[in-house]
């Protein structure tokens, strides 16, 4: 009495030794798989508890295995197969926890953003406007109109000249001077 082995294996031929055209490392992997399919789904079944990731975890370990098909005969099937199950296992781990880390320092440094608005930002921050205001105030009045309207008003350099009626390397040139002098000012050079 023969019992075929895609009856008993709903994968159909990775449980086939006798496929036709394959290859000879192939065979013994489907012979892996056949024999220890269902042990290696139940493994995982007890340790992720969540029925499509442990048929997922049982793929990927014969993923692996394919991968390294051909290259030596095992001489410990079972021991290898859920040697290779286990270090999945782990590598999953390790990967949920650094992903896990990652998120919690994306988290605390949302809230640590949050808490350092104190006082005394606050009045460093006021103070620092104020010092832009007197910088800009002490530039001329058409150099100070021209860096307004392309820092905080958006307008590229052509439309600056056009409304004004010079050339764009002179809008250029204006510009350079008010962000030297600010950079001055400000103590950035």
């Amino acid at each position: 009495m023969t019992t075929d082995r895609r009856a008993a294996h709903p994968e159909g031929a990775i449980g086939r030794a006798d496929a036709p055209g394959m290859p000879a490392g192939c065979e013994e992997l489907a012979g892996i798989a056949a024999r220890f399919g269902g042990a290696l789904e139940r493994f995982f079944r007890k340790r992720v508890f969540d029925e499509s990731e442990a048929e997922d975890l049982v793929q990927e370990v014969f993923c692996r295995l394919a991968a390294r098909a051909g290259s030596h005969r095992i001489q410990n099937p079972e021991a290898y197969v859920f040697q290779v199950a286990a270090n999945l296992l782990r590598d999953r781990a390790r990967t949920d926890l650094s992903q896990r880390e990652a998120k919690q320092r994306l988290v605390l440094g949302r809230r640590d953003d949050r808490d350092e608005i104190s006082p005394e930002r606050v009045v460093l921050g006021r103070e620092r406007i104020d010092l832009v205001r007197h910088a800009l105030n002490e530039l001329p009045e058409r150099t100070r109109a021209i860096f307004v309207l392309h820092r905080f008003e958006g307008l590229k350099y052509r439309e600056i000249a056009r409304r004004l009626g010079i050339s764009a390397s002179l809008v250029e040139k204006h510009i350079m001077d008010a962000i030297g002098h600010l950079r001055l000012r400000l103590g950035l050079e």
